[in-house]
């Protein structure tokens, strides 16, 4: 009869793969990237040094001073797409509600109303298949992303379009209120503003329209 080895014998062994050293270091890296982003930033009043940091909260403000600045992180993070938000939750959520609307003009001088999708007038259903809307037009719809706005109003124009009566303008409008904290009166009204006026491209508009004839 022919010997049998034992389970742990040498022969029945495999060596294990070695892993490179930079791909360890490249791990390591990712993992403090994605978890220093996903760390929330200090409290406004924190953040601008009005308030100085109070236990927990040194974490996130050293955090932010140090690490989530770091250009390799921010960069590596960025055209990596592991970036992220977490606007809703603490320590400081956003408290401004906001949605956006449009009139469009026509050559002959008429008008029509094009509501953006607003998830406070949708389905359950529709909220989930349309929260990007929202998303993109908490962007759109602040001044510092300017140069989204020509390229909205053409959309919207596009929507519109009819080549015996093409869109000759469109007015872009935001409103919004700011949510009062727990046990605080809340404010009904919404302050509205228009805050651009896209006059339609029509060069543009016809290359557009011919492309999906």
């Amino acid at each position: 009869m022919s010997q049998e080895l034992a389970p742990d014998s040498g022969e029945h062994q495999q060596a294990r793969p070695k892993v490179s050293l930079w791909v360890k270091l490249f791990v390591l890296f990712h993992i403090l990237a994605i978890t220093s982003w996903a760390i929330p930033n200090p409290p406004t009043a924190v953040d601008t040094g009005k308030v100085t940091p109070a236990g927990t909260q040194w974490i996130p403000y050293w955090n932010k001073l140090y690490l989530k600045n770091f250009t390799p992180f921010t960069d590596y993070l960025m055209i990596s797409g592991f970036w992220q938000y977490w606007d809703m939750f603490a320590p400081d959520p956003a408290q401004n509600d906001t949605w956006g609307d449009a009139i469009v003009i026509f050559r002959d001088g008429s008008q029509k109303y094009y509501q953006y999708p607003r998830m406070f007038l949708l389905s359950i259903p529709e909220k989930h298949v349309k929260e990007r809307y929202r998303k993109f037009f908490e962007r759109a719809g602040d001044d510092k992303f300017k140069f989204l706005w020509p390229q909205f109003g053409f959309h919207i124009a596009s929507m519109f379009d009819n080549p015996k009566n093409p869109p000759v303008a469109v007015k872009l409008y935001r409103h919004w209120r700011v949510v009062m904290g727990p046990g605080q009166p809340q404010n009904v009204d919404y302050k509205s503003f228009m805050f651009y006026e896209y006059f339609v491209d029509q060069a543009s508009l016809k290359q557009f329209r011919e492309r999906y004839e």
